[in-house]
């Protein structure tokens, strides 16, 4: 389902990801619940919280009774009670085509809805979201593209294996512009699960297009859940039983 281009002579391995096609395997994608607590490292090894993720996955009819969808919702709750960010989206499930995404932010005592609906050519604000300040929103796409906010989600359905890079086109609906991106499967590495106890896992990293490693990604190899990242201004750890 996934055109590999292999360079002739070398090892080099790439998958070229098509929205639409379906995806190697889907089926590690279960429906749960995963937290993951995001915090930064200080110059002296101290940690400080930035917030907490829940990320929620679970299949059945959409908002509008299309049936084989997938639903991934996030809650974004910081450390320090200034925000609470709710992320609700909606794909055809098996090949991960994006369907909406709503992003509702609450600060202040305020709340602000910004929805979006991916199409084949563009991605337009949602005109019956009630409320959308986003309403009015037009981003062509150059082709179609996955919805970024939910990378870690399509992570798990691909099918990782050392020297191998997915070049995949992603859209953060409403910030920056599509693009395709390179993630590389590093290689293999062992880090403490969030009980303590060994996980094997898929090291892959990501430039972002700028040329240097701008995150790092531990990925179980049992079912391909994020259990660590690393990035410049954070780190994000899976954490059992956290509640926001």
């Amino acid at each position: 389902a996934l055109e590999i281009a292999r360079a002739d002579g070398d090892e080099a391995d790439t998958m070229r990801l098509e929205v639409g096609k379906p995806l190697a395997r889907f089926a590690k994608l279960r429906p749960g619940v995963h937290r993951y607590v995001r915090y930064t490292i200080g110059v002296d090894g101290s940690r400080k919280a930035i917030d907490i993720w829940q990320r929620t996955v679970s299949f059945g009819p959409d908002t509008e009774g299309r049936p084989d969808a997938l639903h991934i919702t996030q809650r974004w709750d910081r450390a320090d009670g200034s925000r609470i960010l709710i992320q609700d989206s909606w794909f055809d499930a098996g090949t991960f085509t994006p369907r909406t995404h709503v992003r509702h932010t609450v600060k202040d005592g305020k709340d602000d809805y910004a929805g979006y609906r991916f199409d084949t050519a563009q991605v337009v604000g949602m005109a019956d979201l009630a409320n959308n300040s986003r309403k009015d929103f037009v981003m062509a796409l150059p082709e179609p593209s996955y919805n970024f906010e939910t990378d870690m989600e399509l992570f798990q359905t691909l099918p990782m294996a050392s020297g191998r890079t997915f070049n995949i086109p992603f859209y953060d609906a409403g910030i920056d512009k599509p693009a395709r991106y390179n993630f590389v499967v590093a290689g293999s590495e062992t880090i403490p699960g969030p009980d303590g106890r060994p996980i094997h896992c898929w090291l892959v990293t990501a430039d972002y297009n700028t040329g240097k490693i701008g995150a790092r990604f531990w990925f179980a190899k049992s079912n391909q859940v994020l259990i660590h990242e690393e990035a410049p201004m954070h780190v994000r750890r899976l954490v059992p039983g956290l509640r926001p």
